[in-house]
């Protein structure tokens, strides 16, 4: 199956969900939605989908070339060059009473209904597709891994952490490697934290000098289209005893987690395989974030692991999902540990082949 022939059979999946829920199109405005129901990667499009399987691509004068490359014209999509998009392609397609998404700003609704009602919200439906990745999507995602974990395997060998050098000056060669490397873009803020800027989940990046101690990297790319997202921490000279606790309950977490990654496993046991290590080595109250994610077009979508998650809801093969459990303590230090994991049919791939064994630089 060519490219072009699966963003066709995506448009044929949403038609058939539209016809489903009875509505007589769906206004796409979501730019990663855009792209993955059509090819095209511009930074402004709006596309419209109807229930008979026909669309309206809009985008400005920039993309005109672009579009017609990307999509490769198919019959069942008109392109619209245009600069008023939200209210020529609905015209162009000759639909009313469309659902919109649900990233849809509120001044963008009022612009669309004039004086009427509010185009009804449909939220997810785009989303839900993308649930499961189709083998492109998987390679996509496994490659986009691969080369940021090279990347920071050569990061580490050339002494890319060590102590005295700031974070930020860390972070911006592991970025300038990533680019150099071909990451068409970062898919986050590159995190890196020493010391108590540790203790922070997000801490980003910092003038702070790396101090002995844990240090606390998570990065990722875009590559194709598609992301990658892991975390590493490496310790800074010998770990200090609270430091080598941390990290042994941290890795016994993550490592559990991954394990239980498989169709069929509710994601709600996932973060409770993950958080019950933590809790029972008496630190469950610094582990203060979901356990994990779905990682495609977008560094993060679903589905989500957390405490909150329906215990119904449950993987499927080709889904996707990270394991990043971490421990945080305020004043002190801090960690996590990630892959990104693509479900299988009896368990789970990482696409980040480095080791989670703790590393001293």
């Amino acid at each position: 199956m060519t490219q072009t022939q699966r963003y066709t059979e995506r448009r044929k999946k949403l038609a058939a969900r539209l016809q489903e829920r009875d509505l007589p199109g769906l206004l796409v405005t979501d730019l990663k939605n855009v792209r993955y129901l059509t090819g095209f990667s511009g930074s402004n499009a709006v596309y419209l989908q109807q229930p008979d399987g026909r669309g309206v691509l809009g985008t400005d004068g920039r993309y005109a070339t672009q579009v017609e490359i990307e999509t490769g014209q198919p019959e069942d999509i008109e392109l619209l060059i245009e600069n008023k998009l939200l209210e020529q392609v609905p015209e162009r397609a000759e639909v009313t009473g469309f659902a919109v998404e649900s990233s849809l700003s509120i001044g963008e609704a009022k612009t669309l209904a004039a004086d009427g009602p509010l185009p009804e919200v449909a939220a997810g439906i785009v989303e839900e597709l993308r649930l499961v990745k189709d083998s492109q999507e998987i390679a996509a995602l496994e490659a986009a891994g691969e080369l940021a974990d090279a990347v920071w395997q050569e990061f580490l060998d050339d002494g890319g952490i060590r102590e005295g050098r700031t974070e930020i000056e860390a972070a911006a060669d592991l970025e300038y490697r990533l680019r150099k490397a071909g990451a068409e873009a970062l898919s986050f803020d590159t995190i890196l934290a020493s010391g108590v800027n540790a203790t922070k989940p997000h801490a980003g990046v910092s003038r702070d000098p790396i101090v002995p101690g844990l240090v606390t990297v998570d990065f990722g790319i875009y590559l194709d289209g598609y992301a990658s997202d892991q975390t590493r921490t490496v310790c800074v000279g010998e770990p200090d005893e609270l430091s080598a606790t941390l990290y042994d309950v941290v890795l016994r977490s993550q490592r559990a987690g991954a394990a239980a990654v498989a169709p069929g496993t509710a994601l709600f046991d996932i973060d409770k395989t993950c958080r019950d290590i933590i809790t029972d080595a008496g630190y469950g109250e610094y582990f203060v974030h979901s356990t994990g994610h779905g990682v495609g077009l977008d560094v993060h979508e679903a589905p989500s692991a957390n405490s909150r998650v329906d215990r119904s809801v449950t993987l499927a093969e080709g889904m996707t999902l990270t394991v990043e459990p971490g421990i945080y303590i305020p004043g002190k230090t801090g960690l996590r540990i990630e892959n990104t994991y693509v479900v299988t049919a009896d368990g789970a791939k990482s696409c980040n082949a480095s080791s989670t064994d703790l590393r001293i630089v």
